[in-house]
């Protein structure tokens, strides 16, 4: 096989087939990486304000619900936590998931709906304008299994090794056209995923109304 054939994907959309193979990349080249910050535990707790401070937890219960978009959080904070914390936003759009211990492993991403930031167990990662889509970047980092660049004894990966991961890239317009398909199958799994909750929630009332109390 050429090496140029690895570079062109088995099912391509029409429009795109006598495209050309895609481009090499690094990660560094088409986003920007975050890295989280401390959040101290007497700063935990508030359930309202304006910034929401995002957890691995969080990204965890994001996913178990059947979503890929994160808009809600344990915790918030203010414009004076962030005097103190002096931390980094996050923009909407950005792809956050977990970079430090096990749960590297689970291979959990969501997006980013509002500005927001992120503890020192995450990273985020954020399209340059131009060069990716933001949408597309999410399905590439989940298609990428971070494990296999953490290292010491609990795996952990650093900004520079995300910003090093080699990729492979289409157009911009190829890009918008691969994410809009996976997403509308991913609206899909979501709405099966609600139907399926709402079944187990009908389940519940029906087998307490069945059977009766001791």
């Amino acid at each position: 096989m050429n090496m140029n054939d690895k570079a062109i994907p088995l099912l391509r959309f029409p429009k795109f087939i006598d495209s050309g193979s895609w481009d090499e990349a690094l990660l560094g080249d088409i986003a920007y990486v975050f890295q989280g910050f401390g959040f101290p535990e007497r700063m935990q707790g508030k359930h309202e304000g304006k910034y929401p401070f995002y957890k691995v937890s969080d990204i965890s219960y994001t996913v178990m619900n059947g979503n890929m978009f994160i808009d809600e959080a344990f915790n918030y904070i203010d414009d004076d936590d962030v005097a103190v914390l002096k931390a980094e936003h996050i923009p909407i759009g950005t792809t956050i998931f977990a970079k430090i211990g096990e749960a590297i492993k689970l291979n959990r991403r969501v997006i980013t709906t509002k500005e927001c930031f992120i503890d020192n167990n995450t990273a985020g990662i954020k399209a340059k304008s131009g060069c990716a889509d933001d949408l597309f970047l999410y399905y590439v980092m989940s298609n990428i299994n971070l494990s296999d660049y953490a290292g010491g004894a609990v795996p952990a990966v650093k900004k520079s090794t995300i910003e090093h991961i080699p990729i492979l890239i289409p157009s911009l317009s190829e890009q918008k056209k691969i994410a809009e398909f996976l997403f509308s199958i991913d609206e899909n799994i979501s709405f099966t995923y609600q139907k399926l909750y709402q079944m187990r929630e009908y389940k519940k009332g029906m087998m307490r109304q069945l059977f009766p109390n001791k």
